[in-house]
C-alpha cells in the first residue's frame, strides 16, 4: 500500500499517518516530492490519498497529481479528504 498526501499546514500528514500506522506494509509518499519523478507510475496494490478541501475542490498540485499518476497496476484507490472546522 502507499498512502500520497499533499499537506499544507500539516493536519493531512497527521492523518495520513495515522492511516498509515493501521497498515504495517503502508509506505507514506509525499506528493510534492513525486511530483520531482519523470514518471509517476505505482506498482502498489493499494493506493491512498490523502489531501485537504481548498476552496471546496482538490488542491492543484493533487490535481496535477492525479493527471501524471500512473494507476494501470492498482487494484484498489481511495482517497481520503480533509477540511479545518470553523
Amino acid at each position: 500500500m502507499e498512502i500520497y498526501y499533499f499537506s499544507g499546514t500539516g493536519n493531512s500528514l497527521h492523518v495520513a499517518r495515522e492511516l498509515a500506522a493501521h497498515f504495517p506494509k503502508a509506505s507514506l509518499v509525499p506528493i510534492i516530492g513525486a511530483m520531482d519523478k519523470k514518471e509517476l507510475k505505482t506498482h502498489a496494490e493499494v493506493v491512498g490519498l490523502v489531501f485537504p478541501i481548498h476552496a471546496f475542490t482538490i488542491p492543484w498540485p493533487v490535481h496535477a497529481f492525479l493527471e501524471k499518476a500512473d494507476f494501470s497496476s492498482t487494484s484498489y484507490i481511495f482517497a481520503l479528504a480533509t477540511r479545518e472546522c470553523f
